[in-house]
């Protein structure tokens, strides 16, 4: 729907990833969003993405994360 009337817009989000490198959904707060269909996208697209997970001498360990994520169209 955004797309097709030609809205772009921008949500900050910020998570924790796991030491499996995945995002912990249920830690996901909205900063900020242009738009709250922006936001939908968001939360349906982060339990797909993969991380590197952080580590701490050598070991995998929990990281709070702040991410953007920009929707823009092209020509």
């Amino acid at each position: 729907m955004l797309r097709t009337a030609n809205v772009e817009g921008d949500v900050l989000t910020q998570f924790v990833v796991d030491t499996l490198g995945k995002a912990d959904v249920n830690t996901l707060r909205v900063l900020r969003s242009s738009h709250d269909l922006f936001t939908r996208a968001v939360r349906d697209l982060l339990p797909q993405l993969n991380f590197s997970p952080a580590t701490v001498d050598g070991r995998k360990v929990k990281q709070l994360l702040q991410m953007p994520f920009t929707f823009r169209l092209t020509p």
